[in-house]
């Protein structure tokens, strides 16, 4: 699993992150830690998901987890994302059928 910083616009509040490789419980706290990082003073938060090889349930949580607060916060969150047809499949039967559906709401401006 990699975890980049693309876009780190101060000024504007702007953090822009792509993931690659697998995404699992094993690696999730390296994903919070390098979160926790910059998060707090981001109003406006893209992570892309497109070039990773595995999701689990403990990702999703972690995601879901920032969706909510970002939407709690009135903030705005993309995920982009591409899952297998695995992974798709892991989520459905966790109830989950759409993760960008899930994961990629409006927030209210």
């Amino acid at each position: 699993m990699n975890i980049k910083l693309k876009i780190n616009d101060v000024k504007n509040h702007k953090c822009e992150y792509d993931i690659t490789g697998e995404i699992s419980v094993q690696n999730v706290s390296a994903i919070m830690a390098e979160f926790a990082k910059k998060l707090p003073d981001c109003t406006d938060l893209t992570i892309n998901l497109r070039k990773t090889d595995g999701f689990d349930t403990a990702a999703f949580q972690l995601f879901y987890s920032i969706k909510n607060s970002f939407v709690r916060d009135k903030k705005q969150l993309k995920v982009t994302c591409e899952l297998s047809d695995e992974t798709t499949a892991l989520l459905s039967h966790c109830g989950i059928n759409n993760l960008a559906e899930v994961l990629s709401i409006p927030t209210a401006a």
